[in-house]
């Protein structure tokens, strides 16, 4: 059976036309659907990215001659509300800290064993040996002074 293209031209059978050979390298509809989605989430983001670069632009324009004008009293203002909410950060956080100590304290004389007590059962025995080569040391050099 022969095949005829168009223009009444016989087609060879390995031969496939172009229309063929697109739809067996078309994209699929969901990789389609995909870009789509893509391409107009980037392109949403890049307009609303380029209004807010377009606001702060304005608004530094606007607000620049009222920070100068403004700026012997927002400056030393500026600096105390800093020294303010550093002094606030450092006092809770040495808050914290004592009551992690207490808390770790308590539970160590309690026998709860909390994490880091073998540590401080090893000091101790450190600080008995030294006690003891001191007084090793102590005893003989008394007698001989």
């Amino acid at each position: 059976m022969e095949q005829y293209g168009r223009g009444g031209r016989q087609r060879q059978q390995g031969h496939e036309s172009i229309i063929e050979r697109a739809r067996k390298h078309a994209p699929a509809s969901s990789q389609i659907i995909g870009f789509l989605a893509l391409l107009i989430t980037g392109g949403v983001s890049l307009f609303i990215g380029g209004l807010t670069v377009t606001g702060i632009v304005i608004t530094l324009v606007l607000l620049t001659p009222v920070f100068l004008f403004f700026s012997p009293i927002l400056v030393p203002a500026g600096i105390v509300l800093f020294l303010c909410v550093a002094g606030v950060l450092t006092a809770g956080g040495a808050g914290v800290a004592t009551m992690s100590v207490l808390s770790w304290v308590y539970n160590h004389f309690k026998g709860q064993h909390p994490r880091g007590s073998n540590q401080v059962e090893g000091a101790e025995q450190v600080r008995q040996k030294a006690r003891d080569v001191g007084a090793q040391a102590q005893s003989k050099a008394a007698p001989g002074a």
